[in-house]
């Protein structure tokens, strides 16, 4: 796993402050990387200095891309279901209107489809699970694979949700579908300033973790275990609005 702060990282970034300059004729060149306190990143090349905002901790190889997408562009990603039979229509509905007003809401990408999945079906299948919820892989990874991601449809006996189930069903809606767009647990980061949070995140370190963790950890990111309010009430932090914006473009 390549580590934090590395110069070759940062060529990775999809969005560059200006101006841009080709990642080719940046790696002939030797590069001066400093950490600002804000968690940006200044760089001086070829006597310049340039300053990279930063977004949340992805697998930058798992980072959704297909031909004829642009910066600005729509960027539509199939969805649909393993078996409708296996989920009422609300709890679907609950699904998709959660991702909608989130993910899709701030950056330009699209899910779209929502129906029975076909044999030859390309982008994310989910299936049903009666206790868990979860995702096999991040991002573009998750492609046309059976059960890649799993939604929790009954929560009867979790004791925290049994009461507001469609609170539940779409926090967790919100939280995978930030897994299914490249977005890694924000507590799997080997580094953060804050000394608190370190039982949290040995506790809790858990799936894939990001191999682009170029900004300050985000307490708040709908993304990270170690966050106070559970799965952040449901809602995207900050950070994570400005990570769907810079790694699929600004819908806002």
């Amino acid at each position: 796993m390549k580590k934090p702060g590395k110069p070759h990282s940062v060529w990775m970034l999809i969005i560059l402050a200006v101006p841009v300059w080709s990642p080719l004729d940046a790696r002939a060149d030797p590069l001066e990387t400093i950490h600002e306190p804000s968690g940006a990143f200044a760089i001086t090349f070829k006597g310049n200095r340039f300053v990279l905002y930063p977004f949340g901790a992805v697998q930058k190889d798992n980072v959704w891309d297909k031909p004829g997408w642009t910066r600005t562009g729509e960027k539509p990603i199939d969805v649909c279901w393993e078996r409708l039979a296996d989920s009422p229509e609300v709890f679907r509905a609950a699904v998709r209107d959660a991702v909608v007003k989130s993910w899709q809401r701030y950056g330009m990408v699209s899910f779209q489809g929502w129906g029975q999945c076909q044999d030859l079906e390309f982008g994310i299948r989910i299936g049903i699970s009666a206790d868990a919820s979860g995702t096999v892989s991040l991002g573009q990874r998750l492609t046309n694979v059976q059960n890649g991601m799993m939604l929790r449809v009954d929560y009867a006996t979790n004791t925290k949700c049994k009461n507001r189930v469609e609170f539940c069903v779409r926090a967790v809606a919100v939280h995978e579908f930030g897994h299914a767009l490249g977005l890694a647990h924000e507590q799997n980061r080997k580094y953060s300033p804050n000394e608190a949070t370190d039982w949290c995140r040995d506790t809790y370190k858990s799936g894939d973790f990001p191999d682009l963790n170029i900004t300050v950890y985000d307490p708040q990111s709908i993304m990270n275990y170690c966050n106070k309010d559970w799965n952040n009430h449901g809602l995207l932090s900050e950070k994570d609005i400005e990570a769907v914006r810079r790694l699929y473009g600004s819908r806002t």
